[in-house]
């Protein structure tokens, strides 16, 4: 991880796109402890229930290209969406759904996320995926194998196994995601070129 001193030191007009990542999963499942551990390599325990969205962000390079990635962690519960809360999933490029090996029902609620996030947005145009957290669980584990891979064919998700506390494959899952969504930027860049497209017309990947 940068200090914060390295951090300061990058320069942002070297950022090459942005881009937007909504996570979604049940309370408690570690959805804040995931992104602590991947934008500030710190673990931290979620012990309370929140109402607001907090947002994480992180500066990566990537094949030599900076990236700037924004994560939206909204609570684990949401009935009545404000026009903020559904402009988030509007903007979002991407969303990484979040259960936990100690929570048999955080998995299948992966299908009530799935179904609430298509009221406000078509996912077809989102990249995707799932992360179970809490990999380092031994006889805790309440969730098999063979569950993950049908919830995973199912949505068409590619699944991660993770753990907050120790770190393990959460780069990994994210990278994942990023390069999915840096290479559709690419495909969506050549086709404008290939359009005759002016480059200061074009609407490019910068998408917050």
């Amino acid at each position: 991880m940068k200090s914060k001193s390295e951090e300061e030191k990058i320069d942002i007009s070297n950022i090459r796109d942005s881009f937007n990542l909504v996570l979604m999963g049940d309370s408690s499942v570690g959805k804040t402890s995931i992104l602590e551990r991947y934008c500030n390599n710190f673990f931290k325990r979620e012990q309370y229930s929140r109402k607001t969205i907090e947002i994480y962000k992180k500066i990566i390079n990537f094949s030599d290209n900076l990236y700037q990635l924004k994560f939206w962690d909204p609570p684990g519960f949401m009935d009545n969406c404000n026009n903020s809360e559904i402009n988030m999933f509007h903007n979002c490029d991407g969303i990484i759904y979040v259960c936990s090996y100690d929570n048999a029902a955080s998995l299948t609620h992966i299908n009530t996320w799935y179904q609430f996030l298509t009221q406000y947005i078509d996912l077809s145009t989102k990249e995707m995926i799932l992360l179970i957290n809490k990999s380092d669980l031994k006889e805790e584990k309440v969730i098999t194998e063979e569950q993950i891979d049908k919830k995973s064919k199912d949505l068409q998700l590619e699944y991660y196994e993770i753990s907050a506390k120790t770190g393990d494959n959460i780069s990994k899952g994210i990278k994942s995601i990023i390069t999915k969504l840096i290479e559709r930027c690419n495909d969506r860049s050549r086709g404008s070129n290939n359009d005759n497209i002016n480059e200061n017309e074009k609407g490019g990947c910068n998408l917050f």
